[in-house]
C-alpha cells in the first residue's frame, strides 16, 4: 500500500482545469470586439466563400477538373482552354494553344466563343477563383460543357506540366452542320452535275443510231490518290503528345493513336522503330518523321504539309 501511495504521489491523477462563467464572458467580449473591429474583412471573406460555393453547386455551376483530366479533355474531346488571367500573367507563361480573354472583358467578348457553346471549354486562372467566376458567366450564357481547372496554373505547374510563351492555335470548334460557303459550293456542284447530265441525255437523243456501228468501248480512268497512314505513339498525361496531336488536328489529317503507357511491349516496338523511347513519336507510312519538336520544326520549314499529303512519295 505504501508503494502504491508513492506511485500516485509521483504521478498524480489529471484534473481538468476549472472553467468559470466569468471566463466565458471574457471570451464573448473579445469575440464581439474582434467582429466590430474587423467586420469589413469578415464580410469580404463571406462573399468570397459564397461565390466559390455557388460556382460549384449553384446555378451555372461548372465541374472542376485536375491537370490530368484537362489533358484527357484536350486529347479526346479537343477541348478549348480559356485563360482569363491578366495580359501580363498570360505573357509570362500559359498552357499550350490556350485562348486568352481577361476576366474583366469576358462579358464583352462572348461573341468570340459563340462557336464553342456545344464544345468542352476548360477555364484557367492562377489559382481557380477567377476561373470559377468566369465559368458561371459562360454557363449563364448557354455554354453546355464548362469546366474549371482546380488550383489553376499553380496546380498545372505543381503537376510538372509545361507552360509556353508562344502564341498558340486554339482548336477549331467541331461543327456538324456545313457553313454557308460549303452549302453554296455543294448546291453549285449539284446544279452543274444535273446540267451536264441533261446535256448528255439530249445529245444521245439527237444523235442517229447506227445499227452497223460497233459498240463503243468505254474506258474508265480512275484517279488514284495516296492517303498516307499516319501513326502517333503517345502516353497518358503527356503534354508534348497533346501538342503534337493538336498540330495533326490543325492539319486536318486522319491519324492512328497508339497508347504505350503501361505497355512495355508496345513501347519497345516504338523504340525499335524510332530509335528513342520517349513519346510522342510520329510515323508516316512507317517512316519516322520525329517527335513533337521534330514535326513542329518540319511545319516551320514548310515541309510538313507535303509530307502529310504525299507520304514517302
Amino acid at each position: 500500500m505504501e508503494c502504491l501511495w508513492l506511485e500516485f504521489s509521483v504521478f498524480p491523477l489529471y484534473r481538468p482545469p476549472t472553467f468559470h462563467i466569468s471566463d466565458s464572458k471574457n471570451i464573448m467580449q473579445q469575440l464581439s470586439a474582434f467582429f466590430v473591429t474587423n467586420w469589413p474583412l469578415l464580410l469580404a471573406l463571406i462573399i468570397i466563400l459564397f461565390m466559390l460555393v455557388r460556382s460549384y453547386v449553384g446555378p451555372g455551376a461548372s465541374r472542376p477538373v485536375s491537370p490530368m483530366e484537362l489533358l484527357q479533355l484536350i486529347n479526346h474531346q479537343n477541348a478549348l482552354v480559356l485563360d482569363v488571367r491578366t495580359d501580363k500573367e498570360y505573357r509570362d507563361g500559359h498552357i499550350i494553344n490556350s485562348m486568352h480573354i481577361p476576366l474583366s472583358t469576358l462579358s464583352d467578348q462572348l461573341s468570340k466563343l459563340a462557336a464553342y457553346k456545344h464544345a468542352s471549354v476548360v477555364i484557367v486562372c492562377r489559382s481557380g477563383a477567377r476561373s470559377a467566376q468566369a465559368a458561371g458567366t459562360l454557363r449563364k450564357a448557354g455554354f453546355e460543357q464548362v469546366h474549371n481547372l482546380a488550383g489553376g496554373v499553380m496546380a498545372w505547374q505543381n503537376a510538372n506540366m509545361p507552360l509556353t510563351t508562344e502564341k498558340g492555335k486554339p482548336p477549331k470548334p467541331a461543327t456538324d452542320e456545313p457553313t454557308d460557303k460549303e452549302a453554296d459550293k455543294k448546291k453549285t456542284k449539284a446544279r452543274k452535275k444535273a446540267k451536264e447530265q441533261e446535256e448528255t441525255k439530249a445529245i444521245g437523243q439527237d444523235a442517229p443510231a447506227d445499227e452497223h456501228a460497233p459498240p463503243e468501248e468505254t474506258v474508265r480512268t480512275e484517279e488514284t490518290t495516296h492517303s498516307p497512314e499516319i501513326t502517333i505513339y503517345t502516353a497518358a498525361h503527356c503534354p508534348f503528345c497533346v501538342r503534337a496531336i493538336q498540330l495533326l488536328k490543325d492539319k486536318g489529317v486522319a491519324y492512328s493513336e497508339i497508347d504505350v503507357g503501361g505497355k512495355p511491349e508496345l513501347r519497345q516496338e516504338m523504340a525499335q522503330k524510332a530509335g528513342a523511347d520517349s513519346v510522342p513519336q510520329i510515323f508516316v507510312d512507317d517512316k519516322h518523321i520525329g517527335d513533337c519538336d521534330g514535326i513542329h520544326a518540319l511545319d516551320a520549314q514548310g515541309k510538313l504539309d507535303e509530307l502529310l499529303a504525299n507520304g514517302q512519295s
